[in-house]
């Protein structure tokens, strides 16, 4: 991780790499990702660098829950989880 060359006005990652913010660690994100959450960004249509720190304290109390409890989590448990109750 390092800071863009100063001139630079918008982040250009290389061919394989990605730009990941910084607050998103702060709120709990880690690398490799599990598969779950790639499958979660998929089944809503989002992609990294759309995510909020608070998305990532959500995927992350899905994970934590499913891992202590010794269930198998999926992008279908997520959206079940976190459907919204009017």
């Amino acid at each position: 991780m390092h800071a863009p060359p100063s001139g630079e006005t918008s982040a250009k990652p290389n061919p394989n790499g990605v730009i990941v913010f910084r607050d998103f660690f702060t709120a709990s994100l880690r690398f490799p990702l599990d598969p779950a959450v790639v499958a979660v960004f998929k089944l809503f249509g989002v992609f990294r660098h759309q995510m909020t720190p608070m998305s990532f304290l959500h995927l992350n109390l899905y994970m934590w829950l499913t891992k202590t409890c010794q269930l198998t989590p999926s992008a279908e448990g997520f959206a079940r989880v976190f459907r919204c109750h009017f």
